[in-house]
């Protein structure tokens, strides 16, 4: 995304089947971009978040596949330290009205990035949401 104020997406928050978008601020104030199912903040619990589902078995193991598929290094600058896995698209299931899991997605729409080659990507485009 472009960003003229430094800011950065993320997804922060998870209840049930609903992801919400965020941005986060440099200072750490979230403020809420679009949300799901009609959910509020207070519809949320404290502890569930994206980055929780990232400590989930079911993304340890794909991630580590991914990882070793992709030579433990940076698709990009073939750098091996503080490797990430991008999805390359986000999948929304209509009938389901949720996102995928991150887990769920095929291998080939993930891959492996520095931490360095993910910010600047996700600063320079847009990862699609194709709807299905």
């Amino acid at each position: 995304m472009n960003d003229p104020i430094n800011t950065r997406y993320r997804y922060l928050s998870f209840k049930g089947d609903s992801y919400r978008r965020y941005i986060q601020e440099k200072d750490g104030k979230e403020l809420q971009t679009s949300t799901l199912a009609g959910q509020t903040n207070e519809d949320l619990p404290a502890h569930g978040s994206y980055g929780g589902l990232l400590f989930d078995e079911r993304w340890r193991s794909k991630r580590l596949q991914i990882l070793k598929r992709d030579g433990n290094k940076c698709i990009i600058c073939k750098g091996s330290q503080e490797l990430q896995i991008h999805h390359r698209q986000y999948h929304f299931v209509l009938s389901k009205q949720q996102y995928k899991l991150p887990w769920e997605y095929k291998d080939h729409l993930l891959i492996t990035l520095c931490e360095r080659c993910h910010k600047r990507g996700h600063n320079k485009y847009k990862v699609p949401t194709i709807i299905i």
